[in-house]
């Protein structure tokens, strides 16, 4: 239903596929927010522009990985690992998880 990096806690899960739907609210995923003004939001989808009036507007907006500082040590660092949110941004569970994984390996 929306779009995400991960798994989403079951209870915040089951209750946004009940109040999304109950509230009418429209998701709009993978837009571009051109401008607002004089409440009318300009979004850019992959379709085009659209114009939406409203009177609240609610950014979600993702992370990128920044893995700059293990390839700047990668050469010099003999036992060096890339994990967590500089290897693909997720949550909490998948940092440990990752964390877990490199340690029972070494």
């Amino acid at each position: 239903m929306l779009a995400m990096n991960g798994p989403l806690c079951s209870a915040n899960k089951d209750m946004l596929e009940r109040l999304i739907p109950y509230y009418h609210v429209e998701v709009i995923t993978s837009a571009k927010v051109k401008s607002y003004q004089d409440g009318i939001l300009l979004a850019e989808l992959k379709a085009g522009e659209k114009k939406i009036p409203c009177d609240s507007v609610i950014l979600s907006v993702g992370y990128r990985e920044n893995n700059t500082l293990y390839h700047e040590l990668e050469f010099d660092v003999p036992e060096i690992y890339l994990l967590g949110d500089a290897k693909k941004v997720g949550n909490i569970m998948y940092g440990i998880w990752d964390a877990f994984e490199v340690a029972n390996h070494i």
